[in-house]
Protein backbone atom coordinates (compact mmCIF):
# COMPACT_ATOMS: atom_id res chain seq x y z
CA UNK A 1 0.00 0.00 0.00
CA UNK A 2 0.91 3.19 -0.40
CA UNK A 3 0.83 6.80 0.87
CA UNK A 4 -1.16 9.63 -0.61
CA UNK A 5 -0.16 13.27 0.09
CA UNK A 6 -2.26 16.32 -0.41
CA UNK A 7 -2.01 20.06 0.64
CA UNK A 8 -5.54 20.89 1.63
CA UNK A 9 -5.14 24.60 2.12
CA UNK A 10 -1.48 27.04 1.76
CA UNK A 11 -0.45 25.86 5.47
CA UNK A 12 -0.94 21.84 5.34
CA UNK A 13 0.44 18.71 4.33
CA UNK A 14 -1.81 15.74 4.78
CA UNK A 15 -1.10 12.09 3.97
CA UNK A 16 -2.66 8.77 4.83
CA UNK A 17 -1.64 5.28 4.61
CA UNK A 18 -3.97 2.29 5.05
CA UNK A 19 -2.41 -0.91 7.14
CA UNK A 20 -3.59 -4.47 7.11
CA UNK A 21 -3.72 -4.31 10.90
CA UNK A 22 -6.63 -3.21 13.99
CA UNK A 23 -6.13 0.14 14.86
CA UNK A 24 -5.13 -0.58 18.11
CA UNK A 25 -1.97 -2.24 16.71
CA UNK A 26 -1.47 0.75 14.41
CA UNK A 27 -1.70 3.01 17.59
CA UNK A 28 0.95 0.86 19.42
CA UNK A 29 3.06 0.87 16.21
CA UNK A 30 3.07 5.02 16.22
CA UNK A 31 3.36 5.39 19.88
CA UNK A 32 5.65 2.86 21.15
CA UNK A 33 9.08 3.99 21.31
CA UNK A 34 10.32 0.06 20.88
CA UNK A 35 7.95 -0.86 17.53
CA UNK A 36 8.74 3.34 16.71
CA UNK A 37 12.44 2.83 16.31
CA UNK A 38 11.95 -0.06 14.14
CA UNK A 39 10.41 2.32 11.24
CA UNK A 40 10.30 6.15 11.92
CA UNK A 41 14.19 5.98 9.90
CA UNK A 42 13.56 7.43 6.34
CA UNK A 43 15.00 6.31 3.25
CA UNK A 44 18.62 6.15 4.66
CA UNK A 45 19.16 2.53 6.23
CA UNK A 46 22.52 4.14 7.73
CA UNK A 47 20.95 6.75 9.57
CA UNK A 48 21.58 6.06 13.76
CA UNK A 49 18.46 6.43 15.94
CA UNK A 50 19.84 7.51 19.51
CA UNK A 51 17.16 9.06 21.28
CA UNK A 52 13.59 8.06 20.70
CA UNK A 53 11.84 8.92 24.36
CA UNK A 54 7.83 8.63 23.57
CA UNK A 55 5.15 9.84 26.53
CA UNK A 56 2.63 9.26 23.80
CA UNK A 57 -0.53 10.58 26.39
CA UNK A 58 -2.70 13.87 27.22
CA UNK A 59 0.35 16.45 28.25
CA UNK A 60 2.93 14.15 27.14
CA UNK A 61 6.09 14.48 25.21
CA UNK A 62 7.95 12.84 22.69
CA UNK A 63 12.09 13.29 21.49
CA UNK A 64 13.64 11.78 18.79
CA UNK A 65 17.15 12.49 17.61
CA UNK A 66 18.62 10.83 13.96
CA UNK A 67 22.12 11.32 13.00
CA UNK A 68 23.57 11.01 9.71
CA UNK A 69 26.30 12.24 7.50
CA UNK A 70 24.28 15.55 7.44
CA UNK A 71 24.16 15.92 10.96
CA UNK A 72 21.94 15.47 13.58
CA UNK A 73 18.06 16.24 13.16
CA UNK A 74 16.09 16.51 16.30
CA UNK A 75 12.05 16.27 16.38
CA UNK A 76 10.11 17.25 19.71
CA UNK A 77 7.12 18.02 20.89
CA UNK A 78 4.08 17.78 22.82
CA UNK A 79 0.98 15.78 23.20
CA UNK A 80 -2.01 17.57 23.40
CA UNK A 81 -4.82 15.05 23.05
CA UNK A 82 -4.50 11.11 22.95
CA UNK A 83 -7.78 9.37 22.69
CA UNK A 84 -6.47 6.04 21.85
CA UNK A 85 -7.00 4.39 19.44
CA UNK A 86 -8.04 6.74 17.19
CA UNK A 87 -7.02 10.38 18.02
CA UNK A 88 -3.34 12.06 18.13
CA UNK A 89 -3.14 16.23 18.76
CA UNK A 90 0.77 17.15 19.27
CA UNK A 91 2.81 20.02 18.42
CA UNK A 92 5.95 19.61 16.55
CA UNK A 93 9.34 21.45 16.28
CA UNK A 94 12.51 20.40 14.44
CA UNK A 95 16.16 21.36 14.41
CA UNK A 96 19.41 20.35 14.28
CA UNK A 97 22.73 20.38 12.45
CA UNK A 98 21.83 18.46 9.45
CA UNK A 99 19.19 21.82 9.12
CA UNK A 100 22.14 24.52 9.20
CA UNK A 101 21.82 24.74 13.06
CA UNK A 102 18.16 26.22 12.04
CA UNK A 103 14.86 25.84 14.04
CA UNK A 104 11.77 25.50 12.26
CA UNK A 105 8.44 27.32 14.14
CA UNK A 106 6.61 24.71 15.69
CA UNK A 107 4.00 22.61 13.78
CA UNK A 108 0.43 21.41 14.51
CA UNK A 109 -0.12 17.43 14.18
CA UNK A 110 -3.75 15.52 13.98
CA UNK A 111 -3.39 11.80 13.45
CA UNK A 112 -6.81 9.87 12.89
CA UNK A 113 -6.81 6.26 12.88
CA UNK A 114 -9.94 4.85 11.47
CA UNK A 115 -10.20 0.90 10.88
CA UNK A 116 -12.90 -0.67 8.71
CA UNK A 117 -12.80 -4.93 8.13
CA UNK A 118 -9.32 -5.35 9.46
CA UNK A 119 -7.47 -2.54 7.81
CA UNK A 120 -6.77 1.16 9.67
CA UNK A 121 -6.34 4.33 7.69
CA UNK A 122 -3.82 6.60 9.50
CA UNK A 123 -4.23 10.00 8.09
CA UNK A 124 -2.02 13.05 9.46
CA UNK A 125 -2.35 16.60 9.09
CA UNK A 126 0.72 19.00 9.55
CA UNK A 127 -0.24 22.39 9.52
CA UNK A 128 2.86 24.47 9.90
CA UNK A 129 3.54 28.27 10.17
CA UNK A 130 3.90 29.55 7.01
CA UNK A 131 3.47 28.30 3.09
CA UNK A 132 6.59 28.61 2.92
CA UNK A 133 7.42 26.08 5.77
CA UNK A 134 5.17 24.04 4.47
CA UNK A 135 6.71 23.91 0.97
CA UNK A 136 10.65 23.63 2.47
CA UNK A 137 9.42 20.99 4.22
CA UNK A 138 7.42 18.96 1.66
CA UNK A 139 10.63 19.62 -0.70
CA UNK A 140 13.12 18.08 2.00
CA UNK A 141 12.53 14.99 1.00
CA UNK A 142 9.69 14.58 3.81
CA UNK A 143 7.78 12.43 1.40
CA UNK A 144 10.23 10.06 0.55
CA UNK A 145 10.83 9.40 4.35
CA UNK A 146 7.57 8.95 5.64
CA UNK A 147 7.08 6.24 2.58
CA UNK A 148 9.86 4.44 3.36
CA UNK A 149 9.19 4.21 7.42
CA UNK A 150 5.69 3.02 6.51
CA UNK A 151 6.89 0.40 3.82
CA UNK A 152 8.74 -1.01 7.40
CA UNK A 153 5.56 -1.34 8.87
CA UNK A 154 3.59 -3.25 6.07
CA UNK A 155 6.10 -6.37 6.82
CA UNK A 156 5.99 -5.51 11.01
CA UNK A 157 1.95 -6.32 10.90
CA UNK A 158 2.08 -9.28 8.99
CA UNK A 159 4.36 -10.80 11.39
CA UNK A 160 1.53 -10.16 13.94
CA UNK A 161 -1.29 -11.77 11.68
CA UNK A 162 0.94 -14.83 11.56
CA UNK A 163 1.61 -15.14 14.70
Amino acid sequence: MKTRFTMPDDTSIAYERDFRAPAAEVWRAYTDPEVVRTWLLGPDPETEFPVCEMDMRTGGSFRWVWVDAEGELEIAGEVLEADEPRRLVSTERMGGSAMGGMDLPPTHNVVTFAESDGVTTMRTVITYASKEHRDGAYASGMADGIEAGFDRLDPYFASLTAR
